[in-house]
């Protein structure tokens, strides 16, 4: 899959809009007009016509109370239509149950959304102790075993827009340094599948491996994996094993619909 990044965001009425209702998927918390205006780098006013625009259609409602802003139900049917639009979802998800049965570990399945990884599917493992991603979440795409899966797909143009720019270091173990996870990609890229070992969350290991359409491309990432108490680096190995015959399955299964 060739990775493509947008450029600057045009600025009508309707990119104000949407630029207002992408913020509430970065932060979970309700928002006024003055918290939107900042992170939008917008004016009150347009801020506040394009929360009214969104509250006519249910995109947005506001508490009476506070006055600030959370999402409406309209997103949660939006959400609902377009996971029913994609057979990958539904295809992969008996695969992705068997493969958490067998590790006793959460199973997540992503896609690329811009230069972030995006969990369509997930099946939560039964322990107390798990990895805890909602549907519709995103995670950082340089450190996630799901993101490396990614990336290592990545035109070369792609990739250097995402190293060009200061990586976050989320761990001690977080590689930052461009030509080192360079080198990691291109092992990613000769093996089929890439790991997490306490890069993005410290005491959590993960093994991926990518899901192809019927001509090879990168279309999205599946991922197991748990804390460091029981997954150790052996299990880690075996989760490999396993996270690469679920892809190939569900590969094989979205190549008889196609």
């Amino acid at each position: 899959m060739a990775i493509a990044f947008p450029g600057k965001t045009p600025q009508g009425s309707a990119y104000k809009t949407l630029a207002v209702l992408r913020q509430f998927a970065h932060d979970t918390r309700e928002l006024g007009v003055t918290d939107l205006s900042r992170l939008t780098g917008m004016d009150k006013t347009s801020v506040f016509r394009a929360l009214k625009a969104l509250e006519r259609y249910r995109f947005v409602e506001q508490d009476k109370a506070t006055k600030r802003y959370r999402l409406g139900y309209a997103v949660v049917e939006l959400a609902g239509a377009k996971l029913k639009q994609m057979p990958l979802a539904l295809i992969a998800q008996p695969h992705l149950a068997r493969l958490s049965q067998k590790t006793g570990e959460t199973v997540q399945m992503s896609v690329m959304d811009e230069r972030r990884v995006l969990y369509i599917s997930v099946v939560e493992s039964p322990q107390p102790i798990r990895v805890a991603v909602g549907v519709g979440s995103h995670g950082p795409i340089h450190c996630t075993a799901a993101g490396k899966i990614f990336l290592a797909d990545a035109t070369a143009a792609g990739l250097d827009q995402v190293l060009s720019r200061p990586l976050e270091k989320f761990t001690p173990r977080t590689v930052v340094d461009p030509a080192t996870l360079r080198r990691e990609l291109s092992e990613v890229r000769k093996r089929g599948w890439a790991i997490d070992d306490e890069g993005f969350v410290e005491h959590l290991r993960v093994a991926a491996a990518p899901v192809r359409d019927v001509a090879g491309r990168v279309i999205a990432a599946v991922a197991v994996g748990g804390p460091t108490i029981r997954v150790g680096r052996k299990n880690l190995q075996s989760f490999v094993k396993l996270v690469v015959e679920t892809t190939a399955a569900i590969s094989i299964d979205l190549a008889h619909t196609a």
